[in-house]
């Protein structure tokens, strides 16, 4: 996982201590809406909003401002930082109102880049781009709509990986799977020999929510996915299918152990707790996203990592279209900057290779095409070419949709995975919300 404030954090309503973290986002609101909104009376001065806020990041981001500075005397880069959860919840907003607003932003491939580029606060970059800029990229990171595009990558989390216990797997004679009903009848033959065959805690609901968007998104495709979200297509048991898998978990013991975790459990732990479980060696395999290398590489470090593990994507079933589900940040530029060929010469020398190799060692998958080139630790190197191969890129839910759409989905997973709905059942309560929903939404 990225280092950075900047990579993907679950959003603020489903963390603990609402109230506490609401009341700070206020605060800071009140104290930053004039430093966003006022600005300098030079017409040479380019404003960027991000959220690098780490050492090492803010070390890399001064060096692109320095050398950009002294190739374009008389211009100035103006950086404006802001911890992750205040720029998700408050500060993306505020940029875009008041006299002097943000030149480049950061952000999240999803919601808020539609909300941009519906609102006219993006602008296409297209007319603005070096010539070979936007084949540097794996194409499905770069932002897009119709011809025009809007968002350069500046990293990829990959949000669905199975990783495995490489040492059980072998004792044991197993091997990666290559379809989904493979994955099921895996999971089941290492529970059947007494061995937790996975684990995961989904009492925040993102986890295996995410998962349950990609296993939609590989059955029915990103467009039909993306009319599901939005309510668009009503639901159906056919729609649903990849969730059954969910079930077919549960009822085969695959998510619980005697003595260890009783059914139910994944509701009460949390992805922290499922870690911990993982890493002890209690487990045989943990689905969460690329962001874990760094988790493994730490606890590799402190000697509490004593099997190698190994990673896949999540099977796909026969005929399933390719699909996965990544969390992909990167930038845009306000349609309302004064130098929008300056701005975008900026991005192109920020998402350079000479400075993603850089944000590389930090532990950033990149969507540049050499990102191979960066590393030579294995497991990362596995992850970028994961990201190489051709599939469509799915946002997770709370990234890609408005919160309360999110929320419901996250939901069906979780009573899925818990019994108390099957797939037939879980379309119809979709299909229900999605009518309350219109009547608030506009």
């Amino acid at each position: 996982m990225d280092t950075a404030d900047s990579t993907y954090q679950p959003p603020f309503w489903r963390r603990h201590r609402l109230a506490l973290i609401l009341a700070v986002s206020l605060v800071l609101c009140f104290l930053l809406r004039d430093r966003l909104s006022l600005g300098s009376a030079s017409p040479n001065r380019l404003r960027f909003v991000h959220s690098f806020t780490t050492a090492s990041e803010r070390e890399i981001v001064d060096s692109v401002v320095v050398e950009f500075q002294t190739a374009h005397p008389g211009y100035e880069i103006d950086q404006i930082v802001f911890n992750s959860e205040t720029y998700q919840t408050i500060g993306w907003r505020l940029q875009f109102q008041g006299e002097r607003q943000s030149d480049i932003f950061f952000t999240w491939q999803g919601f808020k880049t539609k909300q941009a580029i519906d609102a006219g606060w993006a602008l296409d970059l297209t007319p603005f781009l070096s010539p070979g800029t936007v084949d540097q990229f794996v194409p499905a990171t770069v932002g897009r709509r119709d011809d025009r595009i809007y968002l350069l990558p500046q990293s990829v989390d990959l949000s669905n990986l199975i990783w495995y216990n490489r040492d059980w797997f072998a004792s044991n004679h197993l091997a990666e799977p290559t379809s989904r009903a493979d994955w099921l009848g895996l999971c089941q033959n290492i529970r059947s020999h007494g061995g937790l065959a996975l684990v995961q805690g989904n009492r925040d609901f993102w986890p295996m929510g995410n998962l349950g968007a990609e296993l939609v998104g590989k059955t029915i495709g990103l467009d039909r996915l993306d009319q599901f979200f939005w309510g668009r297509t009503p639901a159906t048991a056919e729609t649903l299918q990849g969730l059954q898998l969910f079930v077919d978990l549960a009822k085969s013991g695959s998510l619980d152990l005697p003595l260890l975790l009783e059914p139910g459990s994944i509701g009460a732990l949390n992805d922290l707790d499922a870690k911990v479980l993982f890493i002890a060696g209690k487990a045989a395999q943990h689905p969460i996203g690329s962001w874990f290398t760094a988790d493994l590489k730490d606890a590799s470090t402190r000697g509490e990592l004593r099997f190698t593990p190994g990673v896949f994507t999540v099977p796909a079933n026969p005929g399933e279209k390719p699909a996965r589900t990544a969390v992909i940040t990167g930038y845009q530029v306000n349609s309302r900057t004064r130098h929008p060929k300056l701005a975008v010469e900026f991005l192109e020398l920020l998402l350079s290779r000479k400075y993603q190799a850089r944000f590389a060692e930090l532990g950033n998958l990149s969507g540049r095409r050499d990102a191979l080139e960066f590393t030579t630790d294995p497991i990362p190197r596995q992850l970028l070419g994961f990201l190489a191969q051709p599939a469509a890129m799915i946002p997770p839910p709370d990234t890609g949709y408005p919160p309360e759409r999110a929320a419901i989905f996250y939901e069906l997973c979780s009573r899925l995975l818990l019994g108390r709905l099957d797939v037939a059942s879980a379309a119809a309560q979709w299909n229900q919300q999605q009518l309350q929903l219109a009547r608030k939404e506009p």
